[in-house]
């Protein structure tokens, strides 16, 4: 007994003629638009005077069973009598793009597939050359900022990541967050200089400069020195974590130091219960247990200096946690500054001659609480897709890919 299973094609406007193998095992499927008109390609009216057919193109389909799949159709071509001529214009449908050689539910379902692979995976599995897949991507992603699609820019976030770890061959990343808080990539820029950002920035329009109330950032000059030129109406909010990581890191410092100056005064298995708690040390006191710290307590007792610096540490960490204004943190600032120098600890040193920079920056912080968050979390998604490709150095792929 014969049996018959039909598989819609999901393709409006059609019939299907009929259906044929081609010589490399290839299914080809002949159809017809059952439309009888079109717009004019030079008044834009519609025209119903049928005037022939174009000759035959094959379009690539999703796959049948893993089966090759083209459609196969002769586009229809209408007179028109309006413009002065009577020239013909050939019916464009809504399933395929005139300068593409596949249909768009293929080129949709090649996305797809490229979300998880690189090009190359997807060129062998699909049985499609490169450029043919770069070709989708071109149609398909954008790769200039469609600003009429913005009605705001709020908030503005400048990081950069490098494309080649240990060659500080860095890119730049402009974003913004939507009206629903979710970040979109504005720009990729060649590098971070504060010339190629300025350009970048002054190429926004008017009326979306105006709008942008702060941008978040890190400590970088080049990025500091472009929003101030081209964007003084804004306030620069520096980023609490890089702030929290560099204060850290000094701290960090003064523990090690501590740690050799105690190698000399107390026994090999004091010393090595202590050099134990690097961990514990660079923690906050309320995520440890108990017993983890009784363990630390046994280092900061040893190093009644290296106890103070950690009860400062925590104290500026607790600094960024209160909710308060600006005018109140720039009072406890320095309050803790004052703190800082009665005690005589030289490890926050060069962390108060940052804060005579980028003190205005930090504080802004306090007005609404940005941070670069949503900026991080696009650049680690770029950085997995860089570790992906295996040396993807074309700033404009990592737009593409994002």
């Amino acid at each position: 007994m014969n049996a018959t299973l039909q598989i819609p094609l999901d393709i409006p406007n059609i019939r299907l003629l009929s259906s044929r193998n081609g010589e490399r095992g290839e299914l080809i499927l002949e159809v017809e638009s059952h439309l009888n008109t079109t717009k004019c390609r030079h008044c834009g009216k519609a025209i119903i005077e049928f005037h022939g057919y174009d000759r035959p193109i094959q379009l690539r389909h999703l796959p049948i069973f893993e089966r090759v799949v083209l459609i196969e159709i002769r586009p229809k071509r209408y007179r028109c009598r309006h413009c002065e001529g009577d020239p013909t214009t050939t019916q464009k449908l809504d399933w395929y793009d005139p300068n593409s050689p596949h249909t768009r539910a293929f080129e949709r379902w090649l996305l797809k597939m490229l979300a998880n692979s690189t090009v190359i995976d997807v060129t062998r599995r699909c049985e499609i050359g490169y450029d043919a897949v770069e070709g989708v991507l071109n149609r398909w992603i954008k790769t200039q900022v469609q600003w009429s699609d913005f009605k705001h820019l709020h908030t503005l976030g400048i990081d950069e990541i490098s494309l080649k770890k240990g060659h500080k061959h860095y890119v730049a990343i402009i974003t913004t967050l939507d009206d629903d808080d979710h970040p979109q990539i504005l720009a990729v820029l060649s590098d971070r200089l504060k010339e190629t950002v300025v350009n970048f920035l002054n190429g926004i329009p008017e009326h979306l400069k105006a709008s942008v109330r702060r941008v978040c950032s890190d400590m970088h000059e080049g990025y500091a020195h472009a929003i101030k030129e081209t964007l003084p109406h804004a306030e620069l909010v520096i980023d609490r974590f890089h702030v929290a990581h560099y204060y850290h890191r000094e701290v960090d410092q003064f523990r090690k130091q501590a740690l050799a100056d105690l190698k000399e005064t107390v026994t090999p298995e004091t010393y090595q219960a202590c050099k134990g708690t690097m961990w514990l040390f660079r923690r906050h006191y309320w995520s440890l247990t108990g017993e983890q710290l009784q363990q630390l307590a046994t280092l900061l007792l040893l190093s009644p200096p290296l106890q103070q610096a950690w009860l400062l540490r925590h104290e500026l960490t607790l600094w960024f946690e209160q909710q308060q204004t600006k005018t109140e943190a720039l009072q406890k600032l320095q309050h803790w500054k004052e703190k800082v120098r009665l005690s005589g600890l030289t490890c926050f040193d060069k962390f108060i001659n940052l804060l005579a920079t980028w003190q205005d920056g930090i504080t802004n912080y306090f007005n609404d609480r940005h941070t670069s968050g949503f900026v991080e979390g696009l650049n680690n998604k770029l950085k997995v897709i860089k570790r992906r490709c295996y040396g993807l150095f074309d700033p404009k792929r990592l737009t593409d890919s994002a």
